[in-house]
């Protein structure tokens, strides 16, 4: 099914410009304090919690840690080019397409290591097949559910022109959506998943982005490379500490933890679905681990498996990607 690919970038030229317009009068500036700003595509969902557990830790360690919610993917790639975040969470083709399209970008962690994403029908359409002249509500494209709608129509058979594709950047925009008959599929994470079927909406389950993709991260944490040159040993202290946090969000005391800050903010109005979807998350490794790093053999995989649904345009090897050091240096000082 090939396409225009979207580019990510396409704002950051300007964005460049206004970055180097702003240098000199930075350097004639102090040091600034030891401040993070921390970047998110969207808002804060169940996949984010580990990572402000892993965030308390840090400021317990004196560093400073604001979060920013950015309204979409591009805005995150933009923000760390001009400066505004110093790191930022992005879906990991995205963080590749940055790197091919000459960002100075690099990826320094995974962060959910597998997707939780999930196409579901409406009761009554029971297979792929049966979406031929449906409405299906998808995230955007190039990203992981225009990745999941593509994948599993082409091994239905089933041309892309015969869905109605209809973007909604929030798994639960989407969500209700579907509840509401407005669609006839959609891509959902696996909490709005639980919580449609905890309403009593018989949906059907049609596909799981995790058994067409090969496993190695589907996001990641980046930087700037500018950044990390300048602060290497502040950014290293992240890189462990994140990994710390994931590591005890796998204990039983995490998980406990895990349920309680879910519940806070994410379930409040469903707290019942937390401790499940912490079991799902476990059981599917979802979180990255110090000792089990994204190796090259693994990105090339992931990287010819978006270049089969053409969500990239050119292979792009590991080196131009990672910065792959910050995590086996991690893993070094347990």
């Amino acid at each position: 099914m090939p396409r225009v690919r979207l580019p990510v970038l396409a704002l950051t030229a300007a964005a460049i410009v206004l970055t180097g317009c702003g240098s000199k009068a930075r350097t004639r500036t102090a040091s600034p304090p030891p401040a993070v700003a921390v970047g998110y595509p969207f808002p804060y969902d169940a996949g984010d919690v580990a990572d402000r557990l892993a965030f308390a830790g840090l400021r317990r360690k004196g560093i400073a840690l604001h979060v920013r919610e950015l309204g979409g993917v591009a805005n995150a790639v933009v923000a760390l080019v001009r400066g505004d975040v110093q790191l930022a969470s992005v879906p990991y083709s995205t963080a590749i397409r940055a790197a091919d399209e000459g960002a100075h970008l690099r990826v320094v962690l995974g962060r959910n290591m597998v997707s939780d994403y999930v196409l579901v029908a409406r009761p009554g359409i029971d297979s792929v097949e049966a979406l031929r002249g449906r409405r299906v509500a998808f995230d955007a494209q190039g990203l992981d559910g225009d990745t999941l709608v593509r994948v599993a129509l082409e091994r239905a058979d089933v041309p892309g022109a015969d869905v109605k594709l209809i973007p909604f950047v929030d798994s639960a925009a989407r969500a209700a959506e579907l509840a509401a008959d407005r669609v006839d599929a959609a891509v959902v994470d696996e909490p709005d998943y639980e919580r449609l079927r905890g309403r009593g909406l018989d949906v059907t389950l049609l596909a799981r982005l995790s058994d067409f993709e090969p496993r190695s991260a589907a996001s990641v944490w980046v930087a700037s490379q500018s950044w990390a040159d300048k602060h290497p040993v502040l950014l290293g202290r992240i890189v462990r500490g994140l990994l710390d946090g994931y590591a005890y969000v796998y204990t039983s005391a995490g998980r406990r933890a895990w349920i309680v800050a879910a519940r806070r903010v994410v379930f409040r109005s469903d707290p019942e679905l937390a401790p499940q979807t912490y079991d799902f998350y476990r059981s599917t490794g979802f979180w990255p681990l110090r000792d089990r790093p994204v190796t090259p053999a693994e990105h090339r995989r992931t990287v010819r498996f978006w270049l089969a649904v053409h969500q990239l345009a050119r292979y792009v090897p590991f080196s131009h990607v990672w910065a792959a050091s910050w995590w086996r240096h991690a893993a070094s000082r347990t």
